[in-house]
C-alpha cells in the first residue's frame, strides 16, 4: 500500500499546472503529467472517495472534466460527463453515503447535480430544474452548491425558474430531492447568502433572504420543512450585510458576525434554543469592527476585527467572556489584517502585516497576546504566506522568497525555520495551492 501522500497543482515552464504528489516524510514531489507538454491539466477540486482521489482536469481534446485516481498509479481514470472538447466543468465536491456527489454542465440540463457511485465510471443526473434537450446557450441548470450533510440527509441549495435559489434534502438512496422553500413563489431566498451552513446543538442554521424581514437568520429541525425564522432587526432591514467566514461553536454558544443599526456589524452569540442574540460591540457604537476568521484554539474564540485606533487586528475571546482582548501586531492605526488561522500542533499559525517585516507567517501560543514572528522572506519585503494544510504531522503552505519565487515550504512543529520545496528550480514561481492529503 502506498504512504500517505499531499497532492497539490503546481506549475512549471515545461509542464504547465499539473498534479503533484509528496510522500510523507519525502522532500521531492513527483508529479502525474495528465496532459504532456506546457499546456497542463489544471487540476482543482481534490476529494476522496473509497481510498480513490476525485478531482477536475482539463484535457484539450475533452475539456474540464471528471477524473480518478488510484494513490501510487501514474494514471487517471477520465470520467467524461460532456463528451467531446466541451468542458463539464465538474466542482463543488461532497461525498454522501459513500457516493460522489457534484455540479457539472451540460448542453442538454445545464449546470446540474450528479451522482457517482465508487465502482462506476457513469454519473447519474439528478435533473432539477429541468429543460428541452439540445444545445441552447441560455440553459443554467439548477446550478446546485452549499453542500452538507446533516442528520443523514444531503442539504443543498439549488436554483428553478419556479421557486428561485432554494434549499433542497436528499435522502439516501433517492434521486428526488425535496424542496424547502423559504419564499413561496419564484424570489429566491438564498440560503447560506452570508456564513454558510452551522449544525449546532442538533438544528441547522443559516442565513436567508425574505421581502418581509431582509436577510436573516434561520434554525431548521431535523425532518422539518419550514425553518423557525430568528428576527434579529424586525422589519425588512437585514441583520446581515457582508460575508463573514462562517458559524463557530464556542462555550456552547453560537459566534457569528451579524448586523444592527445599534452596533454596526459586530459579533453576536446565540444560546442553545434562544431567538434573540447578545452582541459584544468592539467598535463601539454604529461603527462596524466586521468580526471575521472565527477560529477556536485552547479554550478561546480567536477572530478579526477592526476598529479607527488599531485598524485590523486580532482578537482573542476567553470561553465566557464578553470582553475581547486585542492581540496588536501592528501598533497604532495601521492594520495588521490576520488571515488562514490554523490550529497546528498547539499554536495559532496566521498570516499579518508589519511596516517592518510585510506579509509573513506568525504563532501564538495559548493565552498570550504577542505572536511570533516566523520571517521567510527577511526585511521589508513580503512572503505572502497562504494555502495553510497539516499533513502528516507538518504544516505545509506557500510563499514566496527573493531566490525561489513562489514555492511549497513545510514547518516542522516549534520550528521558526521552514524548509523550502522548490518545485520550478530557480526564481520562478511554482504556485503550488490546492493542497489534499491521502
Amino acid at each position: 500500500m502506498p504512504k500517505p501522500a499531499l497532492y497539490f497543482n503546481a506549475a512549471t515552464e515545461g509542464f504547465g499546472a499539473e498534479l503533484y504528489f509528496l510522500p510523507r516524510g519525502g522532500d521531492k514531489p513527483g508529479s502525474i503529467d495528465l496532459v504532456p507538454g506546457p499546456v497542463g491539466s489544471n487540476p482543482t477540486g481534490f476529494i476522496a472517495l473509497k481510498g480513490q482521489i476525485y478531482f477536475s482536469a482539463y484535457a484539450p481534446e475533452h475539456g474540464y472534466e471528471l477524473y480518478r485516481l488510484s494513490p501510487g498509479s501514474s494514471k487517471p481514470t477520465l470520467i467524461e460527463i460532456q463528451p467531446g472538447q466541451g468542458s463539464s466543468y465538474p466542482h463543488n465536491f461532497t461525498v454522501y453515503n459513500d457516493q460522489l456527489f457534484f455540479s457539472a454542465t451540460t448542453a442538454a440540463a445545464g449546470t446540474e447535480l450528479y451522482r457517482l457511485s465508487s465502482q462506476s465510471d457513469t454519473p447519474a443526473l439528478i435533473d432539477i430544474n429541468p429543460v428541452p434537450s439540445g444545445s441552447r446557450p441560455d440553459i443554467v441548470g439548477s446550478a446546485p452548491r452549499n453542500f452538507l450533510t446533516y442528520k443523514g440527509q444531503l442539504y443543498f441549495t439549488a436554483f428553478t425558474d419556479k421557486s428561485g435559489e432554494e434549499l433542497y434534502r436528499i435522502s439516501p438512496g433517492s434521486d428526488s430531492p425535496s424542496l424547502i422553500d423559504i419564499n413561496p413563489d419564484e424570489r429566491s431566498s438564498t440560503p447560506g447568502i452570508f456564513g454558510d451552513f452551522k449544525e449546532y446543538k442538533g438544528q441547522l442554521y443559516f442565513t436567508a433572504d425574505s421581502p418581509e424581514s431582509g436577510i436573516e437568520l434561520y434554525r431548521l429541525s431535523p425532518g422539518r420543512t419550514e425553518p423557525t425564522l430568528i428576527d434579529m432587526t424586525p422589519g425588512a432591514g437585514s441583520s446581515f450585510v457582508s460575508y463573514f467566514s462562517g458559524f463557530v461553536e464556542f462555550g456552547g454558544k453560537l459566534y457569528f458576525a451579524g448586523f444592527s443599526a445599534e452596533t454596526g456589524t459586530e459579533l453576536f452569540h446565540l444560546d442553545r434554543g434562544r431567538t434573540t442574540p447578545t452582541a459584544i460591540d468592539i467598535n463601539q457604537g454604529p461603527a462596524y469592527s466586521s468580526p471575521s476568521h472565527l477560529t477556536v484554539f485552547r479554550g478561546s474564540l480567536y477572530f478579526t476585527a477592526s476598529t479607527e485606533e488599531h485598524g485590523t487586528e486580532l482578537y482573542r475571546l476567553p470561553r465566557g467572556s464578553t470582553q475581547p482582548i486585542l492581540v496588536d501586531i501592528n501598533p497604532g492605526s495601521d492594520s495588521s489584517s490576520p488571515l488562514d488561522l490554523i490550529v497546528f500542533k498547539g499554536s495559532l499559525y496566521f498570516s499579518a502585516t508589519s511596516e517592518e517585516h510585510g506579509i509573513e507567517l506568525y504563532r501564538i501560543s495559548p493565552g498570550k497576546t504577542k505572536p511570533t514572528l516566523i520571517d521567510i522572506n527577511p526585511g521589508m519585503d513580503s512572503s505572502f504566506p497562504s494555502d495553510f494544510t497539516d499533513s502528516g504531522g507538518k504544516l505545509y503552505f506557500t510563499a514566496n522568497s527573493h531566490d525561489f519565487g513562489r514555492e511549497l515550504y513545510e514547518l516542522s512543529p516549534g520550528s521558526l525555520k521552514p524548509s523550502l520545496i522548490d518545485i520550478n528550480v530557480g526564481s520562478a514561481d511554482s504556485y503550488p495551492h490546492g493542497y489534499f492529503t491521502l
